[in-house]
């Protein structure tokens, strides 16, 4: 450690002494008309001799801002925020190698500046930004009528797939956090979560392929961070929005948000209700050795949910803030899985149906509490302290029974399975951030320390029998109790240096962790996996070139780490049906991700990416069918090699018409082997082609109403050794203010020509000298009309709210509910 601090101190120097280039800094702040800071007004820097924009950035929660690396020359400031009306700065010259301090800019208040500033702001849906993609959701009256889990189906470059696996950038790895923490819970039940949370309550969707290290290493495709809305305004305001969609079934949906907000004291909260129901079609057929499995049925999902926050921040002072956030969200799911599957003997002779039902209903709970510490001053000192916990609790029924029928219909008999699954959670966090920044040397050192401790406790009751023929009695095969408990400490320190048009930046994240589990069924087997300690470390590194006013070239490294959720490692067997089942595997190891991507933007908007990316002991979904039994379950099986080459661009086409492209094709190469102990019949060498596309058109019809046009299409493509079919669909939107421009009503149509559906097929080598198949397809209702209103009320005086990350860690719970 003290070699790396000395290394860090050299490099800190070395850094400080590199090429002086004829240019200044500026430095000042922005009022309101109170002459009270303007939190996260944005500054334009524009050439005194014609106006030309040259840069631009945002100010901090005190009004400052600071603008490095300025060519010598005079120049003017414009500062702008919504709802106040634009000011500029006298003309102000900057000197090679100084600072200048230009005088408070002071805004003033004007509805009209607001109604225009929101007009232009509702067209600028998707982001590009130098370090990430920026859905800015609350801008979008379209997107504001789906569900989070939906705007992610339709985000530029991400995939998910039915198993609530999300896809980034053509990576599978992606750690969703939510308000800059990670969400405490794993792909399916942050799925849950998602489709529980109206887009409504969301103010932006940022999308990182190549997080900083400041950030966690968890998550080899990047991280997707959901930050949700907080009201700017001083006294007490709040938006109420409701809706109603119809497909095959209903979807209802009401929120409410309230923020009150005084010089020195900051409340908020929000909530929301929703009532939703679908039914799946899913089409499922096997064959081996000659014999062949053909299920039809249909999933039924009804779900209650409620999702809630209510926090508080005091102002202590101009430089220390103390908060407390209490959020969590409860649903109770009534889910069903009822299928037919016709068993087929070596001639295509029906010979046994099977008639399957599953009552599987659920109720899951989250609630999270964290207390967070800020001090900011003056000088570019920057501190944040927090300390969350989170407990998850979920209770998971089911019962299983399936009916034998002979070929002509003749009943043959009845077998019956009974579950009760159980699964409790806690996390505690403890994190603290520092912020260092050298201003006249135009350095910046961020530094930060985490600890997490994860203790699991996974319980499985099941049971056999319960017919008359059969009483019911324990199943000491499959009962079983899992208890986890993970310990993760991480320190990291980030340097990022500008000098003249270059900006440099480098990271290096420390994490050790340590892991140990158990599993213990009815006859006190013992399975003492997983069990393991392991150090690592994640350099990150960034190069950005601003070659001119409108070109930004950039280059950036990091290496990151994928850990098996929680329950994958539970060897719990759930079954299905007599012939599928799905299981853990307490030997999974972590996946380790080397990304690399080069960028170049035109005029802070139009982007090309290439980026490359290597991952060891890759982790994926797997299939096991032996004869046409099926189970599957999570395995470490090769290695991944993806180059991902995308586009993305806004494209103004008349003051009424906007539109915005993405373009993203993947090649992959799949190497390694799909079976336990390096089976030759599991090997596999694979290369596949992914293409992503997204394009989205927006028209002003008049100051009042608004429509938009949007669609995406998810090429076929193969993953392993499963072939996935393409996915896509167009979306069509009206909106109209009413109500003196405070509220507004929208109508729309998703997925028009109902192409929403899930196909995957696979075929391997399975008992020796046998060609297994399956083909897999899922439809669920995506064609659906949904009516919004939405009214917001309270004060316009804006006063911008607290927008704060706090540190728990620990994305990976996972639940068997809802298979």
């Amino acid at each position: 450690m003290a070699r790396f601090c000395l290394l860090l101190f050299g490099f800190t120097v070395t850094l400080s002494a590199w090429g002086q280039t004829p240019s200044g800094t500026l430095v000042g702040l922005v009022h309101d008309t109170h002459h009270q800071p303007a939190p996260y007004a944005a500054l334009k820097l524009l050439r005194a001799s014609d106006s030309t924009l040259v840069t631009g950035t945002v100010a901090d929660q005190a009004g400052r801002y600071q603008l490095s690396n300025v060519p010598v020359g005079p120049y003017r400031l414009r500062a702008s925020l919504v709802g106040m009306t634009e000011t500029s700065s006298p003309i102000v010259t900057v000197l090679a190698s100084q600072t200048t301090a230009v005088g408070t800019l002071l805004l003033g208040n004007d509805e009209k500046t607001l109604d225009a500033v929101t007009v232009r702001a509702r067209k600028v849906y998707i982001e590009q930004q130098a370090d990430k993609t920026v859905l800015n959701v609350a801008t979008n009256g379209a997107a504001q009528s789906k569900t989070a889990y939906e705007l992610l189906q339709q985000a530029p470059g991400v995939v998910i797939d039915p198993n609530d696996n999300i896809r980034m950038a053509g990576k599978q790895g992606v750690n969703v956090f939510i308000d800059g923490k990670p969400t405490n819970l794993s792909s399916a039940d942050v799925a849950n979560l998602l489709r529980a949370t109206p887009a409504s309550n969301i103010a932006t969707v940022e999308l990182i392929t190549n997080p900083s290290a400041r950030f966690d290493a968890q998550g080899g495709a990047g991280i997707i961070n959901i930050r949700f809305r907080r009201d700017k305004s001083l006294g007490l305001n709040g938006n109420a929005s409701a809706s109603y969609g119809q497909s095959d079934h209903h979807r209802a949906l009401a929120t409410l948000d309230l923020n009150y907000r005084a010089r020195h004291l900051n409340l908020y909260g929000n909530t929301s209700l929703s009532d939703n129901y679908q039914i799946t079609n899913v089409a499922y057929d096997r064959s081996a050795a000659g014999a062949a499995l053909s299920q039809r049925g249909y999933d039924r999902d009804g779900t209650r949910a409620i999702v809630y926050k209510a926090g508080a921040d005091y102002f202590i002072g101009a430089s220390h803030t103390l908060g407390l956030v209490v959020s969590g969200n409860a649903a109770a799911n009534q889910f069903g899985t009822y299928t037919t599957s016709n068993l087929f003997s070596n001639g295509g002779r029906l010979d046994t149906t099977l008639i399957n039902g599953i009552d599987n209903p659920s109720w899951n709970k989250r609630v999270n509490a964290a207390l967070n510490y800020h001090f900011v001053d003056t000088l570019g000192h920057d501190l944040n302290i927090d300390v969350d916990y989170t407990r998850f609790g979920n209770e998971s029924p089911s019962l299983i029974g399936t009916d034998y029928r002979t070929a002509s219909g003749q009943p043959l008999l009845r077998r019956q399975s009974r579950f009760d699954a159980s699964t409790t959670i806690g996390i505690l966090t403890l994190k603290g951030d520092f912020i260092n920044e050298w201003k006249a040397r135009r350095l910046k050192l961020e530094t930060g320390l985490k600890h997490t401790d994860v203790s699991t406790d996974n319980d499985l009751l099941a049971f056999v029998g319960g017919t008359p023929e059969a009483p019911e009695r324990p199943d000491a095969t499959r009962t079983n109790r899992f208890t986890y408990r993970e310990l993760v400490s991480a320190a990291y320190a980030s340097l990022n240096h500008a000098m003249g048009k270059w900006t440099v930046q480098a990271g290096l994240r420390a994490e050790h962790s340590t892991v140990r589990g158990r599993s213990t069924d009815l006859a006190e087997n013992v399975v003492p996996k997983p069990d393991t300690t392991y150090l690592n470390l994640f350099p990150t590194a960034f190069v950005q070139y601003q070659a001119s006013d409108k070109s930004q070239f950039g280059l950036n490294y990091g290496r990151r780490i994928g850990r098996p959720s929680y329950q994958d490692m539970n060897p719990f067997i759930y079954q299905v049906d007599p012939y599928t089942s799905q299981r853990g595997n307490p030997y999974l190891r972590p996946t380790y991700t080397h990304n690399l991507e080069v960028s170049y933007t035109y005029k802070w908007a139009t982007t090309l990416k290439l980026a490359y990316s290597l991952t060891d002991d890759f982790a994926t979904d797997v299939i096991r069918q032996e004869g046409l039994v099926t189970y599957s379950t999570v395995a470490n099986v090769g290695t991944a090699d993806a180059l991902n080459l995308s586009f993305s661009s806004p494209l103004p086409i008349t003051k009424w018409w906007d539109t915005y492209f993405y373009a993203g094709a993947t090649w992959t190469r799949f190497q390694g082997n799909v079976f336990p102990n390096n089976d030759p019949a599991g090997a596999f060498d694979r290369r596949a082609f992914a293409f992503e596309g997204y394009m989205q058109h927006s028209f002003t019809l008049s100051k009042l109403m608004s429509a938009q046009v949007s669609g995406f299409w998810n090429a076929p493509t193969t993953q392993t050794l499963y072939r996935n079919g393409g996915l896509g669909a167009l979306n069509l939107s009206l909106s109209r203010k009413v109500m003196h421009e405070r509220g507004k009503v929208s109508l729309t149509a998703d997925d028009v020509l109902n192409t929403m559906r899930w196909r995957q097929s696979g075929t391997f080598n399975g008992t020796p000298g046998q060609v297994e198949r399956f083909d897999l397809a899922r439809k669920w209702e995506s064609r659906r009309l949904t009516l919004r209103f939405s009214y917001r009320f309270g004060s316009n005086d804006v006063k911008a709210a607290r927008d704060r990350e706090t540190g728990t860690d620990a994305s990976r719970i996972k639940t068997k509910g809802n298979l």
